[in-house]
């Protein structure tokens, strides 16, 4: 199977399982595939029920619905992404944007640790690591992969600072999520924004997701091309 068959199955499949653990599958989904990593662009997932639950302003019990789905689906596709690949994957992030109704599911091998940058790569890796210095600590590792001109993906570890290590112990996760994301993606944006040139266009969303336990970090860049 090349790519573009591997594009397209994981697609239509992706559709179909949010479809059916959501009730409603997006109108859009865009695959990139690396050696590395999968990710997975989706658009237009917001269902009857969130809009209601967004007008009444409860945001808290739309993520939490969601994050209680992902976890149906996520074993699911990590076999069919496993299946049409044929490479295996071990850590699994996603993130949505309520306000742009757009999402990303990202899978990701160990090997991206080991990846070699090149110049334009490399010149995000220092911004990246700018930002997340001036709101927790300098990143152990910072390494960005283009999977086309609309999508960047960033790998970061060794980001958390003491008081969030302690905050996980605690097991309030979910709280710690959401004040990360609300900072380092305000950040992130504005950042962006500013050094816009690096990117040969315009930010269109960020997304961002962490795994805790192993102090890991995924950031997602949508691009809309000059």
């Amino acid at each position: 199977m090349n790519i573009k068959e591997q594009q397209k199955e994981l697609a239509g499949f992706t559709a179909g399982i949010l479809r059916k653990h959501f009730g409603k599958g997006p109108e859009s989904v865009f695959v990139s595939i690396s050696e590395e990593i999968v990710c997975i662009y989706v658009r237009d997932l917001l269902t009857p029920v969130e809009r209601v639950l967004l007008e009444r302003e409860q945001y808290a019990m739309v993520y939490d619905t969601r994050d209680t789905l992902m976890d149906k689906c996520l074993p699911e596709l990590k076999i069919q992404i496993e299946k049409c690949t044929g490479r295996e994957y071990q850590h699994f992030f996603y993130d949505w944007d309520i306000e742009t109704n757009g999402g990303v599911i990202v899978a990701t091998r160990e090997t991206i640790i080991a990846l070699e940058q090149e110049e334009f790569p490399q010149k995000i890796n220092e911004l990246v690591s700018m930002v997340t210095e001036s709101i927790q600590k300098l990143p152990n590792t910072v390494k960005t992969v283009t999977m086309n001109n609309r999508t960047l993906v960033i790998y970061r570890d060794g980001i958390l600072v003491d008081i969030e290590k302690e905050i996980y112990k605690l097991d309030q996760t979910e709280i710690l999520r959401r004040a990360k994301s609300n900072l380092e993606k305000q950040a992130l944006r504005k950042a962006f924004d500013k050094e816009s040139h690096l990117l040969e266009g315009v930010v269109q969303e960020v997304f961002a997701d962490w795994e805790f336990e192993t102090d890991r970090s995924i950031i997602v860049v949508i691009i809309d091309p000059n």
